[in-house]
């Protein structure tokens, strides 16, 4: 009897630890569904952004507010679609300075400095233009195809797509205006090995949200 008790609580924790098995395996398959449909909702965001910004106004007083004369000509080089979403990031990214003063990186960050980081992070991309609809086909290939990629380097679309960081790093460090935590930035913000960055963070953040 004794022997049938415990074959009993044996079983038990056996389909006890089964079922929570297989909740933790529909949760993970939950989760990356959801991640699936919230990417999929910035995606069509973006698309509707891109759409829309020849159409909406440049905020020229926000660009002077932290670019100088000859930035705001360089800045002027982008297509609109890539002007809005630079200043967008910006935007975001100091209303989360702005709420978060009391973090240690945010009560210490220059919010002009950053935001001159914000604005000028895809000045690469003044060296090809990408369509909205170049960069959906880019998106959908990358995801399939990222690790094949390398060999379609010389397509110049395909390069500035992947390479606009190290164009813009390139091209800003030329000038002798900025300084190294600068071009750091500009240069790495789609690494995404680099981790404990937080102001990096900041950017890659609302880089992707914008």
């Amino acid at each position: 009897m004794f022997k049938n008790k415990k074959c009993n609580i044996k079983n038990s924790l056996k389909v006890y630890v089964y079922r929570i098995l297989i909740m933790n395996k529909a949760i993970v398959i939950l989760e990356c569904k959801m991640e699936g449909i919230v990417d999929m909702i910035y995606r069509i965001k973006q698309f509707l952004w891109y759409i829309i910004s020849p159409f909406k106004p440049i905020d020229y007083n926000f660009l002077k507010s932290y670019l100088d004369k000859e930035e705001v000509k360089l800045f002027s080089s982008l297509k609109s679609g890539e002007k809005q979403h630079c200043i967008r990031v910006a935007k975001a990214s100091l209303q989360y300075i702005n709420n978060e003063e009391s973090s240690e990186i945010c009560s210490s960050l220059d919010k002009a400095w950053f935001m001159k980081v914000c604005l000028l992070h895809d000045i690469g991309k003044k060296f090809g233009s990408l369509s909205i609809i170049d960069k959906s086909l880019l998106v959908i290939i990358n995801k399939l195809f990222k690790d094949k990629m390398n060999k379609y380097m010389n397509v110049k679309k395909i390069d500035v797509y992947y390479n606009h960081p190290i164009k813009g790093y390139e091209y800003l460090k030329q000038l002798n205006k900025y300084d190294e935590r600068f071009l750091y930035l500009i240069k790495n913000h789609h690494n995404y090995k680099v981790k404990g960055d937080e102001m990096l963070n900041i950017l890659v953040h609302f880089d992707n949200l914008n």
